[in-house]
C-alpha cells in the first residue's frame, strides 16, 4: 500500500504554518489535487463520521467546489449513483468503514452496477491495519478501479490555529477506572492519534510527562513506541531537527493529566469563548441567537428571528474577541459600530453620539443596521456578536454570577478582592448560605466541588451541613464523590492531593497560582497550566516534576530552552475598586516573534477553555500547540465525573 507522505525539503526553514493551515494544505494538495492529476472530471467525496468531522473542521464547501468536488456524501446512508464521476473516500480505518467501502463495489440483488465511475481514490485518516488492507485487496471490482490510496495522518480535529482535540466524548471512564500501569483501548487510541498530529507537523518530539501521573507515564511509553514505529515504517518522512532540516530543533511533547487540576474546569470564566461554551447552547461550533430583523419592522417595534452562527476560525471577529473579557468584547463591538455610524453620512445614530463612552444597546444597534444598508455585511457580523455577548450577559445577571464569582475566586486563590485571606469558617458559612439560595442544582454542585477541590476537602462536621444545603440528587452526589477517583479528598485528612495541605479546617488554602493577566477582580484566578507554560517559556520546567522518556539534550537546545525571543515584563492588575471594575493602570503588551522548537502540550481527560486561552496567550512568546481528548466546559467535566460511578 502506498503511503501518502510529505516529500523531503531543503534544510532552510520556510515560513511557519499553523496546525490548522497544515491540515488544510495537506487535504487540498496531497488529497484533492493529487486525485485530479489522475481524474480530470468532477468527483464525489464520501465520508464516514470521523472523516466528515475532519473535513468540517478544516475545509469549507467553497474549497471543495474549487477542487471539483460536486457533493459530499455519508458513507452510512443510501446514495444515488453518479457513474460518470470519480469518487474520493476519506475514512477512518475501522472494520465498519472498510466493510461499507467494500460493499459499495460488491454487486447485490438491489444494485448490479457500480455507484461511481472508474476513478476511485481511498484515503484513511490513520494507519490501516494489514487485515483490513487484505480485505480490500480481495475485492477485485474495487481494486481494479483504484487510482490512488494512502494514509493522510489527520485523525484529529484542528479546531483553532494552534489547538486540536480528538473528539473522544466517552473516554473518561476508560482512562480513570484503569488499574495502575495498565493499558486501555482509550490510551491506545490517544497514542495513535497523537502520531498523526506529529506526522502532520513533521515533528518527532522529545516526550515529557507529569511524574505523579501514572496515566501520563504509561501513555508516554505507548506513544514513544508508536512514534518510533511510524518513523521506521516511513523512510521518506522527515522531521524538524533531523540532519536535513536543522533550521529548527526537535519539538517537545508534554503530557498532562486532567486529574492534576480539577479546579480550573469548574470555575466560572468570563472571557467570551468560555462564557459562550458555559452559558449558551452550542454544538459543533454552531449557536442559535435571537436577532432583530432589518428593514421590515416599524421603528421601536423590532421583530426578532432566530439565526444560526458558526463560531470558528472562519469568523475573524470571533478569533479576535474570544479570549477577551466579556465587558471588553461588548465595548469593542460598540465602538466599532459607532465608528461606522460616524463615518456614514448624517451620523445616523445621533443618540449614541451623546454617550460615546458607553456600550450600545441592542435597540440602538438595530437602528444602525437599518440606517446604514451600505455597511450591512460588516454590521451584520458586529450585530451577531453583540447579540451573542448580550445573551451571555443576560444569563450572567439573571444567575447573579458576579457575586458567585467573587466567592469562587476567594476560594480558588485564598484571598478576597482586597488581597486579604478570610477565615475558612466564614467562607464555609458563606458557601452554605449561597447553596441554600442558588436555584440551579448544577450551580450548587459546581460551587460545592470548587470548595472541596480548592480546600483539599472539608471537615467532616462541615461536610454534612454543606451537603444538606446543596440538596443534590443521588446522581449529583455520586458525581461529586467521584472526585476522589481523581485524587481529590472530600474530607480533609483522607487521601492524597497534589495541591498541598492545610492546618485542619482553620486556615483558607492560599494557592500558588499563576498571576492572571486580567485586570478584572472577578478573574483573579489563573489555571495551573499557566504556571507550566510560563516555566516552559523560560526553559525552567522542572525535570524532576516533568521527566522525559529519554534523556533530554543539554540545556540551551530547543527541548529545554524553547523560547529564543521573549518579551520581558508582565501584565498584572492593580487594586480593583469593585468586582467588575478595571484597575487604573494597564501595561500594554508588546507583540513578540519567536523561533526555535515547537512545544506541544496535551491534556489527557479534557482541556477547559481557560487552559485554551492560556495556551493562546503563551503562544505570543513561544510556539505552542495545544491538544486534548476533547475540549470541555464545566457541565462536560461533571458529566465525565458521573461516568466514574
Amino acid at each position: 500500500m502506498r503511503r501518502s507522505v510529505a516529500k523531503p525539503k531543503v534544510a532552510k526553514e520556510k515560513e511557519r504554518l499553523c496546525l490548522r493551515t497544515l491540515v488544510e494544505k495537506r487535504l487540498l494538495q496531497d488529497v484533492f489535487e493529487q486525485c485530479h492529476e489522475k481524474w480530470a472530471g468532477w468527483m464525489v467525496l464520501v465520508l464516514d463520521e470521523p472523516g466528515l468531522r475532519v473535513i468540517s473542521s478544516s475545509i469549507g464547501m467553497y474549497d471543495l467546489a474549487e477542487h471539483k468536488i460536486t457533493l459530499a456524501e455519508d458513507l452510512t446512508k443510501k446514495r444515488a449513483p453518479f457513474r460518470d464521476m470519480g469518487v474520493i473516500y476519506l475514512l477512518s480505518p475501522t472494520e465498519d468503514s472498510v466493510t461499507r467501502l467494500i460493499s459499495d463495489w460488491t454487486p447485490s440483488e438491489t444494485r448490479k452496477e457500480p455507484l461511481y465511475g472508474d476513478g476511485i481514490f481511498v484515503y484513511f485518516l490513520s494507519k490501516l491495519q494489514p487485515e483490513q488492507l487484505n480485505r480490500i485487496k480481495r475485492c477485485k471490482a474495487l481494486v481494479k478501479r483504484i487510482k490512488g490510496m494512502g494514509e493522510v495522518n489527520i485523525d484529529f480535529l484542528a479546531k483553532e490555529a494552534g489547538a486540536f482535540h480528538f473528539d473522544m466524548q466517552s473516554s473518561f471512564r476508560d482512562l480513570y477506572l484503569r488499574r495502575p500501569s495498565t493499558t486501555t483501548p482509550a490510551m491506545i487510541e490517544i497514542a495513535d492519534k497523537l502520531v498523526t498530529v506529529c506526522a502532520t507537523m513533521n515533528e518527532y518530539p522529545h516526550i515529557r510527562f507529569r511524574s505523579t501521573s501514572d496515566l501520563c507515564k504509561t501513555l508516554a511509553d505507548i506513544f514513544h513506541n508508536k512514534m518510533n514505529e511510524f518513523v521506521g515504517n516511513n523512510t521518506n518522512w522527515w522531521y524538524y531537527g533531523d540532519a536535513a532540516h536543522s533550521a529548527r530543533d526537535r519539538s517537545t511533547l508534554l503530557l498532562l493529566d486532567r486529574a492534576d487540576d480539577c479546579l480550573s474546569p469548574l470555575m466560572h470564566e468570563f472571557t467570551y469563548q468560555a462564557m459562550v461554551n458555559d452559558l449558551l447552547p452550542i454544538e459543533d461550533d454552531r449557536i442559535t441567537f435571537q436577532a432583530e430583523t432589518v428593514g421590515t419592522a416599524a421603528e421601536n417595534e423590532a421583530e426578532t428571528i432566530a439565526k444560526d452562527a458558526l463560531l470558528n476560525e472562519n469568523d475573524s471577529l470571533w478569533v479576535e474577541l474570544r479570549g477577551k473579557h466579556i465587558a471588553d468584547v461588548i465595548q469593542i463591538l460598540s465602538n466599532r459600530i459607532r465608528e461606522i455610524v460616524n463615518s456614514g453620512s448624517g451620523a445616523a445614530l445621533s443618540k449614541t453620539g451623546k454617550d460615546s463612552g458607553k456600550a450600545l444597546s441592542l435597540q440602538q444597534m438595530a437602528n444602525a443596521l437599518k440606517a446604514l444598508p451600505e455597511y450591512r455585511e460588516v454590521m451584520s457580523k458586529l450585530s451577531q456578536h453583540m447579540h451573542i455577548s448580550h445573551q451571555c450577559m443576560e444569563i450572567f445577571n439573571r444567575q447573579n454570577l458576579l457575586d458567585m464569582s467573587e466567592l469562587e475566586q476567594t476560594l480558588a486563590t485564598g484571598k478576597n478582592d482586597e488581597g486579604r485571606a478570610p477565615r475558612l469558617a466564614d467562607l464555609i458559612s458563606e458557601v452554605e448560605t449561597a447553596l441554600q439560595n442558588i436555584p440551579s442544582s448544577m450551580m450548587r454542585l459546581r460551587l460545592l466541588a470548587i470548595l472541596i477541590t480548592s480546600q483539599n476537602g472539608v471537615r467532616d462536621l462541615d461536610k454534612d451541613r454543606l451537603f444538606v444545603a446543596a440538596r443534590l440528587s443521588d446522581a449529583e452526589r455520586r458525581a461529586l464523590m467521584n472526585l476522589q477517583k481523581l485524587g481529590v479528598s472530600i474530607v480533609q485528612g483522607q487521601g492524597n492531593n497534589t495541591m498541598g495541605s492545610i492546618i485542619m479546617g482553620k486556615r483558607l488554602v492560599s494557592r500558588a497560582v499563576a498571576e492572571s493577566d486580567s485586570e478584572y477582580s472577578s478573574s483573579r484566578y489563573a489555571c495551573e497550566l499557566k504556571n507550566i507554560l510560563n516555566d516552559m517559556v523560560k526553559g525552567t520546567l522542572s525535570i524532576d516534576t516533568y521527566p522525559s522518556v529519554l534523556p533530554l539534550p543539554e540545556a540551551g537546545t530547543g527541548a529545554v530552552a524553547s523560547a529564543r525571543t521573549r518579551v520581558s515584563g508582565s501584565v498584572r492588575k492593580g487594586g480593583a475598586s469593585s468586582k467588575w471594575s478595571r484597575s487604573t493602570e494597564r501595561p500594554k503588551s508588546k507583540a513578540a516573534s519567536y523561533s526555535g522548537a515547537r512545544q506541544i502540550v496535551f491534556v489527557v481527560g479534557g482541556m477547559c477553555y481557560s487552559e485554551l486561552r492560556a495556551l493562546n496567550d503563551a503562544s505570543k512568546e513561544t510556539e505552542f500547540v495545544g491538544g486534548s481528548t476533547r475540549f470541555i466546559n464545566p457541565t462536560n467535566f461533571i458529566q465525565d465525573l458521573s461516568m466514574l460511578s
